[in-house]
């Protein structure tokens, strides 16, 4: 009978042990889900640029777009902006810290905040900005992006790998915006992209507050197709709107409700064939401004005389790039860039004239920049020289549909030494 009595006691202490051990397995693995840790990651950047022609740039020449168009003195007829320019800069340095967890809605919570010394904008050099922060949430096959980040004409999947700063816009688009974006991924071979997007400090040029008047998002598909990272294809496509609504020039006031849409076009596309990478992508639609690339828009030349209730016409562009990488081994890597932009006009005529005239580079009838590059990485450091050939041919004057004409060629050399501690 003690036997008995022992063997029911033995049997209810290791059931309540078992009780006791899941319950805290679960309670560990609830907190597991529930926790949050933190990555901080950057690197800290010096750079020695030194140009032959004053050229068009921005933030002391770090984003460098292309050569200036022609200025020659008024006596002597000479080309008063070739000559050189040296400058040393550390302000693309960043920080940044991503974070990951709890688990919410079944799905993977993450995020990411970054921030350089860019600015957003030339009055600002050398301040922080947000260059992203956004969360997503990411189940089996969908996932959700809320916040700042890479417009989908960026590819984060796929841009240029140059040494210098902005992924070589304007030949390749640049706009980081805040967005509502839903990636779903049907199989290991295909991804589609939805976005909405709102144009934060990388707006077209014109009234800043034209996108968000017309009360419409950005909207962006985007389709990815193959095995990456040794193959990817893929095309975008988008539509935006703008409504300007009120500009004063010379004391006068020009009124027009009228929305303007415009659409952007994109392919783009990647090989890798052992230790050589092949990329490319082209690009092509009507006023891509907030891409930091040429175009606008402008008055249509029937309404020159209207000061309300007057239409409105975009300029057409493309821009195009090759890139080839090829690492020798885990130190040296050579990379050879070669890009082409021009201008294409409007599909109706427009007043280049007047005072509703909003362009980056207008009468830059085309561009082409070709940069060979070599770096060298040894840990957490870094050391890369490129060398850029730019040039752009400016027209003096423009056809009714907004095509320069009679062309001017100018050329800019510029050889840029970077380092950079990665941590």
């Amino acid at each position: 009978m003690r036997k008995t009595k022992c063997g029911w006691l033995l049997a209810l202490v290791l059931v309540a042990n078992g009780i006791g051990f899941v319950q805290s397995a679960v309670a560990q693995e609830a907190d597991e889900k529930d926790k949050i840790t933190y990555d901080f990651y950057g690197y800290i950047s010096h750079e020695v640029i030194f140009d032959t022609h004053r050229s068009v740039f921005t933030r002391d020449g770090e984003l460098y777009l292309y050569p200036a168009a022609p200025a020659y003195h008024p006596e002597t007829d000479e080309l008063i902006n070739a000559n050189s320019q040296l400058e040393m800069l550390s302000l693309q340095s960043r920080l940044g810290v991503k974070i990951a967890g709890p688990d919410v809605l079944n799905a993977k919570l993450s995020g990411m905040v970054e921030t350089d010394f860019f600015a957003t904008a030339e009055a600002y050099k050398h301040h922080l900005r947000v260059r992203h922060a956004l969360m997503k949430l990411q189940w089996e096959k969908v996932s959700l992006t809320l916040g700042q980040y890479w417009h989908p004409m960026f590819t984060p999947e796929l841009f240029p790998h140059v040494v210098s700063f902005g992924a070589a816009a304007p030949f390749n688009p640049l706009n980081r915006s805040p967005q509502v974006r839903v990636d779903y991924l049907p199989s290991q071979s295909i991804k589609v992209v939805v976005a909405a997007l709102a144009h934060g400090y990388h707006s077209c040029v014109g009234p800043e507050a034209a996108q968000r008047n017309s009360g419409l998002p950005d909207m962006q598909l985007q389709l990815h197709i193959g095995n990456k990272p040794n193959f990817t294809t893929g095309f975008t496509l988008g539509y935006m709107w703008l409504q300007p609504l009120e500009e004063v020039a010379g004391g006068i006031r020009y009124y027009s409700p009228e929305l303007l849409g415009a659409y952007n076009l994109q392919w783009f596309g990647r090989v890798k064939l052992s230790n050589l990478t092949l990329q490319a992508k082209m690009s092509y639609g009507e006023n891509m401004t907030h891409f930091v690339m040429i175009g606008g828009y402008g008055r249509l030349l029937d309404d020159a005389g209207n000061t309300t209730n007057y239409g409105y016409a975009n300029l057409r562009t493309y821009a195009g790039w090759l890139e080839a990488i090829y690492s020798f081994n885990e130190h040296w890597n050579a990379g050879l860039f070669a890009g082409s932009m021009g201008s294409l006009g409007a599909k109706e005529r427009v007043d280049v004239n007047g005072p509703i005239w909003y362009a980056r580079a207008a009468n830059l009838a085309s561009g082409l920049r070709i940069s060979p590059r070599i770096s060298y990485t040894h840990k957490k450091f870094s050391l890369a020289m490129e060398y850029l050939y730019n040039t752009a041919n400016y027209g003096e004057s423009f056809t009714e549909f907004g095509v320069p004409q009679n062309v001017d060629h100018m050329m800019n050399h510029r050889i840029l030494i970077a380092s950079k501690y990665t941590f």
